[in-house]
């Protein structure tokens, strides 16, 4: 790249981490982050920076669950230092950087075939404009981003044999989640797909046994043995079943693989088609594969390697019975986003002449861009609010609340007392080792909601208020403040 191409990159980056802050840190400004996941992550942060196993007391079962128990995230105990310097914004400031580290990777990556031109940036400013980045930013904090943002930087050091790096970031995928293992299975069998067919059959399988083949058993295996053996032993089978979620398919791990096999059609059907009889579901999964199409997936046609990468992202996200998972809402796209940029790159090599390489490029970009603003604005996903995305809107900076006050009141709080909250309050409170998730109560010392409209979850706004004025006149609680929507109970003293 040019001399200039330097300013111009870290300019992108720049505009690129602006707009992902007014995303992600406005929203936990606003109290729009929330106890499911934000707040979880929070208190685990807390627990683990304090040396102690941390339990998930945030259920809305009132069931306290080990941090393990529900998703094997080894990463967030390496995290969980940083929490003392930036505090309930940790892990959303974390997130950002990981997105703008898997950017400077794509640009790395691109600039092994494409060093001395401005298709690196081209292609990274594309990168940064797929809607999976924009959909996960808007809501909360979630490991798996970290490992699509790893990513990324392990197809790199694939590139330039760079084993020992290479290493590092497959260990640091699968440190971020347990089916993150799944995932970095199949990106290996991609790889070594890859391989075979731009080798053209004269590929040294002797050498794949001692690296690649390896890498990827150990992969399934570890998938395997952490969700059959590992959660479930350490949760003496209360773990969070995250298999119930495909009952369609069957009740275990061995009858949902089986029934991929004894059933295609049907399987091919639910990469489609709404299982649901609700006209509303209709179209979720379409909306998902055009935006796919338009962000360079159409390349994947082309570079079917890539495809065999993301079959376990089309398989949890489709094949279950929620229709929160099949569309294009939350943190459930983020894995594509670095496979649509490193196929529509490899893609790209076919070509000849820069100057046609260019204009795909530029119009794959825009294309980019059009369709994520086009969906920021209006999608058939469900349960989606553009008030958390649309960053170039009033709307996304505009509140009912008065957040200079509430904040004020919530720092009277204890910081080692226990707690009820609802929803949003619960990522601004969570570093501490007793917190629920009203209406659940238990011994709790203070109960602090947020009473504007929208923050009865889960009961509805009669159950709410309900709630509220049990607990206000039961005589087991006084009214330590009530105005600008928020309402702190203390209990009385014994």
């Amino acid at each position: 790249m040019k001399k200039n191409g330097k300013y111009i990159l870290a300019f992108v980056f720049l505009v690129f981490a602006i707009i992902y802050c007014l995303i992600s840190l406005v929203n936990h400004y606003e109290f729009r982050t929330y106890a499911f996941d934000l707040g979880m992550f929070n208190q685990a942060m807390y627990s683990f920076s304090h040396f102690k196993m941390n339990y998930i007391t945030l259920n809305l079962s009132g069931v306290e669950i080990g941090y393990f128990d529900d998703h094997f995230s080894i990463i967030t105990i390496l995290l969980s230092p940083f929490y003392f310097i930036f505090g309930s914004y940790t892990l959303l400031i974390i997130q950002i950087i990981s997105i703008l580290f898997g950017g400077f990777g794509i640009y790395k990556y691109v600039s092994l075939s494409y060093s001395k031109t401005y298709i690196p940036l081209i292609i990274t400013v594309q990168f940064f404009s797929i809607w999976g980045i924009y959909s996960a930013l808007s809501y909360d904090f979630h490991t798996n981003v970290l490992a699509a943002m790893f990513v990324p930087w392990l197809l790199y050091f694939y590139e330039t044999s760079n084993k020992k790096y290479f290493l590092l970031f497959f260990i640091l995928i699968i440190f971020c989640k347990e089916n993150m293992a799944l995932w970095l299975g199949f990106i290996m069998v991609g790889l070594i797909l890859k391989r075979i067919m731009n080798q053209k059959g004269k590929v040294q399988i002797e050498n794949m046994l001692k690296f690649e083949i390896p890498l990827m058993v150990i992969s399934f295996l570890y998938f395997c043995l952490i969700v059959s053996v590992v959660m479930p032993y350490i949760s003496h089978g209360q773990c969070t079943s995250q298999i119930a979620r495909y009952g369609l398919l069957g009740d275990s791990l061995a009858e949902i693989i089986s029934s991929m096999f004894r059933n295609p059609k049907y399987i091919f059907t639910l990469l489609f088609e709404s299982p649901l009889k609700d006209p509303t579901t209709f179209g979720i999964k379409s909306e998902l594969h055009f935006m796919v199409l338009v962000s360079g997936g159409f390349a994947l046609l082309y570079r079917p390697y890539y495809l065999v990468m993301l079959m376990p992202i089309y398989a949890q996200k489709l094949l279950t019975n929620d229709f929160v998972f099949w569309g294009i809402n939350i943190q459930y796209s983020i894995e594509f986003v670095p496979i649509l940029t490193l196929c529509f790159t490899d893609f790209l090599q076919k070509f000849k002449s820069t100057k046609l390489v260019y204009g795909i490029a530029i119009i794959v970009t825009l294309l980019t861009i059009f369709y994520t603003f086009r969906i920021i604005e209006q999608r058939k996903s469900l349960w989606y609010e553009k008030t958390n995305t649309a960053f170039y809107s009033k709307i996304h900076y505009t509140s009912p609340l008065n957040i200079k006050e509430i904040n004020k009141a919530l720092n009277t709080i204890p910081d080692k007392a226990i707690i009820s909250v609802n929803a949003a309050i619960a990522p601004h409170l969570a570093f501490r080792d007793k917190i629920y998730h009203f209406p659940v109560i238990k011994n709790s010392e203070y109960i602090i909601l947020l009473t504007a409209k929208g923050n009865t979850y889960p009961l509805d706004e009669q159950q709410f208020a309900a709630k509220i004025n049990e607990y206000s006149t039961n005589g087991n609680y006084v009214i330590q403040y009530q105005k600008n929507n928020l309402l702190i109970l203390k209990k009385k003293d014994d």
